[in-house]
């Protein structure tokens, strides 16, 4: 798992160039992580996957 992150870690940075496409970045990744959470939550919930007809 350590190898993955790094290797993540090493290929997003290849791209920011300031201190501002870090925050950038990593505002934008954890939005993502979290709407990624609350789907997977809510689907839990109703008992379906979202577009799913039920």
């Amino acid at each position: 798992m350590q190898d993955k992150r790094a290797f993540l870690a090493q290929d997003l940075a290849k791209d920011c160039k300031s201190v501002e496409d870090v925050h950038n970045l990593l505002k934008d990744l954890f939005k993502r992580t979290i709407e990624e959470v609350l789907e997977g939550k809510l689907s839990e919930h109703l008992g379906y996957e979202k577009y799913n007809k039920v």
